[in-house]
């Protein structure tokens, strides 16, 4: 039993430190985006003023602005997606160490079991003490 204990302590700790990886994905990908809609919002900022908002540098800034809101509704959807992710990871994460906690409280209750079968033993195979 201490073996299985011990394999669940280390599936435990994976389990966090993927738990882990996953919300800092998670963070990176928000960080990620939040810098695309502040390019997005500068983008159009700038197109509404001076010489931006006319001739070939209006096209490019129009294609521009096009393609941050591509990469911005694609970053959202992975952020979605990692969201999905680190909940699993957690959830995963979770129930084995509910599954530890529960091995644990069974290899303590046997180990408290047998050290009181050894103390009855030993009490009853003591031989009397004489009284002179």
């Amino acid at each position: 039993m201490r073996r299985r204990l011990d394999s669940l302590e280390k599936i435990a700790t994976l389990r966090k430190r993927l738990h882990d990886m996953a919300v800092w994905r998670l963070a990176e990908l928000e960080r990620q985006r939040d810098a695309l809609a502040q390019d997005h919002k500068a983008m159009w900022s700038a197109m509404g003023s001076g010489l931006a908002a006319y001739g070939q540098t209006s096209a490019a800034a129009l294609r521009r602005i096009l393609r941050l809101e591509q990469e911005i509704a694609a970053a959202e959807t992975a952020c979605a997606d990692q969201s999905r992710q680190a909940l699993d990871q957690g959830v995963k994460a979770k129930l084995v160490d509910r599954a530890r906690d529960d091995l644990e409280a069974k290899y303590r209750d046997q180990r408290e079991r047998r050290e009181l079968a050894d103390l009855i033993e030993q009490t009853l195979h003591k031989p009397p003490s004489s009284s002179a």
